[in-house]
């Protein structure tokens, strides 16, 4: 397992790294093409794209990995058919609400519906995508995840150079690239899905119930989650401004390498977490454990490694106009921290169906988010949002440790 778990780990942290570093490699031609209020812009349009993905399909993911080890690829193959129905038909009444609230969102941006109708296929796509990956992680995959997290990565940011610096797009080359490419991966995720078989048409309303049942209210959890890591742009760019909503924007990017690395160590040792969870045995238990102490280590270690190399990092990527976001990165990290340290308690409780509880906790913990936010930027500026996230994501991790200890009786001694 051990030798496994490495393997796949490094794997996805290369590719991870490489494909996502992509990004911050052009940061330096980004920041001198695209100004202050480009960046504010794509921020926001960024975070109801991502927001837009969470209710297209209820984020069918989650479903696929924990349950994947119980049902089996079969039966999984027959629900899948029921995941794609709900994400076409909420992907329609999402459109709705987009288009309702868009005076709201998209407050100083012409030409709102079109851009709705693009948030939407954007969210669409991405779904596809986040299944298509899911897959291959399940499947345990690691080169074939690191084939198409390059192809994306690469595709995307040197059609949107193309775009931006021959074209002068500005945010746009960068946004509707992403949205082309991913609708290429669209594509390939239906060639992929029906080619091996892991969709099944087989309509039974018990199991389009146990879907909904499952994931809408897991929906509020990863709302909220979302919430915490991209509401702050919002109350940033309506208190202060597109041009500071920039330089937050610039901060949160740089935060973000961060989080990349956990996030590929979490992708590695989240099949095998659900894998032992199923066996339901003491042995299987402890190997669990193991885990989220392995990766929690990892955590607070890189924290460390990350904080030591931010200034050179930083002086290197990043114009100098953009200066003033240095400050609030380690900020903004601490709380990515805590939230990378609180994605391995959850999965003990998302396989025991906790996910009410789960997404009560984490709607609490945005609801603290927003008034924070707004409280804490009238009185501090622009660091009021960093300090508010740190707040939130530390007070979630908290709830989430005290709601595993009370619904899992895992071994923490590592006895058998």
């Amino acid at each position: 397992m051990i030798s496994k778990l490495f393997s796949n780990s490094i794997i996805y942290i290369l590719s991870l790294l490489f494909n996502k570093g992509l990004t911050f490699l052009l940061l330096p031609v980004l920041t001198f093409y695209l100004t202050k209020e480009d960046y504010g812009i794509l921020g926001i349009v960024t975070a109801i794209s991502t927001i837009a993905s969470i209710y297209v399909g209820f984020f069918p993911s989650i479903f696929l990995l924990s349950k994947f080890s119980n049902y089996g690829k079969e039966k999984i193959a027959e629900y899948l058919h029921h995941i794609f129905t709900i994400t076409f038909i909420s992907s329609i009444l999402i459109l709705f609400v987009l288009i309702l609230c868009q005076d709201i969102l998209l407050p100083e941006i012409e030409n709102k519906t079109i851009l709705m109708f693009i948030i939407i296929l954007y969210a669409l796509f991405n779904v596809f995508f986040k299944i298509l990956d899911t897959i291959i992680q399940l499947e345990q995959k690691a080169i074939k995840f690191a084939i198409l997290q390059t192809f994306q990565s690469i595709a995307s940011l040197g059609l949107g150079l193309i775009l931006i610096i021959e074209f002068s797009w500005d945010w746009k080359g960068k946004y509707y690239a992403e949205i082309l490419i991913l609708f290429f991966i669209f594509i390939y995720a239906l060639y992929y899905i029906f080619k091996n078989n892991y969709h099944k048409f087989n309509t039974d309303y018990s199991k389009l119930k146990e879907l909904i049942k499952f994931l809408f209210p897991l929906t509020f959890s990863v709302l909220g989650l979302y919430i915490l890591g991209t509401i702050d742009r919002i109350f940033v760019a309506n208190m202060l401004g597109l041009e500071a909503a920039g330089i937050y924007n610039i901060a949160i990017t740089m935060a973000i390498i961060i989080n990349m690395v956990y996030d590929s160590i979490y992708k590695a040792i989240t099949p095998i977490i659900y894998e032992n969870l199923s066996k339901e045995n003491i042995n299987s238990e402890v190997k669990v454990v193991k885990l989220i102490y392995i990766y929690s280590a990892s955590v607070i270690f890189i924290y460390m490694i990350y904080i030591t190399l931010l200034p050179f990092i930083f002086n290197i990527m990043i114009n100098i106009k953009f200066n003033e976001a240095l400050v609030l990165i380690p900020m903004l990290a601490i709380g990515l921290t805590f939230e990378g340290l609180r994605k391995a308690i959850e999965s003990p409780m998302v396989f025991k169906n906790k996910v009410k509880s789960l997404a009560l906790i984490t709607i609490l913990a945005s609801t603290l988010n927003i008034i924070l936010n707004y409280y804490l930027i009238k009185i501090y500026g622009i660091n009021g949002a960093a300090y508010a996230t740190v707040i939130s994501f530390f007070i979630l991790y908290i709830l989430n440790f005290i709601l595993l200890l009370k619904s899992s009786k895992l071994p923490w001694l590592l006895k058998g």
